[in-house]
């Protein structure tokens, strides 16, 4: 009987295009040298692919490894990542995660390539106050586009919270003005233009053309309705534009409210169903997916930090979890994620599998 390595190419490569999660392509290409050389070719036309969330840093046999699970499997993966050990990370369901190490350095990272992108320092940026000294809490927030085939690094930084930017091949970081004054929570990508949220909820728009400083543009003030949320996000999905408020509603539990941007009528209009998407929540960032058979359809999945773990005067004992909410059913299911044995602060984030 012939072995694996013998069967015909395109056989191999047919095998290769029923294949959807990351793992799966691990171990295909792990069964022999022609085997691998097919991954290798890119001579296969992968499904839709889920994201991984990237948990904490853990001390193995094998040095420090960062911990994946994968939704596809509902499994845990060790990965080396030295890139970003002891540093802050953000991630939005896209290939590379974005870090700040203690020299106020930022860089774009790949988890599984290693692939990295070093972005100007922010020491350049007029940071006033403690600010300025403390690398963990400069940044606020951080996220990457790709618009019109060129990336754009936005970052949330300072006691002002202020918005800057950077392109592919920048030297420096663009500073954003405001015509008025803002805090600001959120930034997203949104049919190749770039809104904003303030602390407020008022949502602004990027104008870059035809001025001499970016600034940001009032487009439309929050949902009347909405008081005393604990977090907000934005949030493309489907075309359409998204606002979603979190609300603290008893021990670990979050509740979400909804609603849909009426470009014609530039108000907000709450929306009760997601239809066939889910939302993919942790403290940062919101990202729309279309469900599946691991996603239930109209459901928020939150990952909690690990703050209140580290906090805890007693036994750390919270450990890490998901909490998965039912937006038309205003119901809340957990999904535990094992135990919390960092002794660091983890903000956990999802991460798309890029394997070549």
């Amino acid at each position: 009987m012939a072995g694996w390595s013998a069967l015909p190419y395109d056989l191999i490569e047919s095998i290769a295009n029923l294949l959807n999660a990351a793992e799966d392509f691990l171990s295909f290409s792990s069964v022999c040298r022609s085997w691998r050389l097919v991954c290798k070719s890119k001579n296969w036309h992968p499904g839709f692919q889920l994201p991984w969330l990237m948990l904490g840093e853990m001390q193995t046999n094998k040095g420090s490894m960062r911990q994946f699970l994968s939704m596809c499997k509902f499994k845990f993966h060790y990965l080396p990542f030295p890139e970003t050990q002891d540093f802050r990370c953000w991630g939005a369901c896209q290939e590379s995660v974005i870090t700040i190490n203690p020299r106020f350095e930022v860089r774009l990272v790949n988890p599984f390539t290693h692939a990295c992108i070093n972005l100007p320092s922010i020491t350049a940026l007029n940071i006033q106050g403690a600010a300025k000294d403390c690398w963990f809490s400069v940044i606020h927030k951080a996220k990457y586009f790709k618009i019109q085939n060129e990336y754009m690094v936005f970052i949330i930084y300072g006691p002002r919270s202020e918005v800057a930017f950077t392109r592919s091949g920048d030297s420096r970081w663009s500073l954003v003005q405001s015509l008025i004054p803002a805090r600001f929570v959120d930034v997203v990508c949104f049919k190749d233009q770039i809104m904003a949220l303030s602390i407020v909820g008022t949502l602004f728009s990027l104008e870059t053309n035809g001025v001499d400083t970016p600034r940001m543009l009032c487009v439309s003030s929050p949902p009347q309705q909405e008081k005393s949320w604990q977090k907000m996000y934005l949030v493309e999905s489907s075309g359409d534009l998204l606002i979603l408020f979190s609300y603290p509603n008893g021990n670990m539990v979050n509740r979400f409210r909804a609603y849909r941007f009426d470009i014609s009528k530039r108000e907000w209009m709450r929306l009760e169903d997601l239809g066939t998407n889910v939302l993919l929540v942790d403290t940062d960032i919101c990202t729309s997916l279309p469900a599946c058979d691991y996603l239930q359809r109209n459901c928020i999945y939150f990952v909690h930090d690990n703050l209140d773990s580290l906090l805890a005067s007693g036994p750390r004992c919270m450990g890490n979890y998901m909490s998965v909410y039912n937006l038309k059913e205003n119901y809340t299911d957990f999904m535990n994620l094992g135990n919390d044995n960092s002794f660091r602060y983890i903000s956990a984030t999802w991460v798309l599998p890029s394997l070549w």
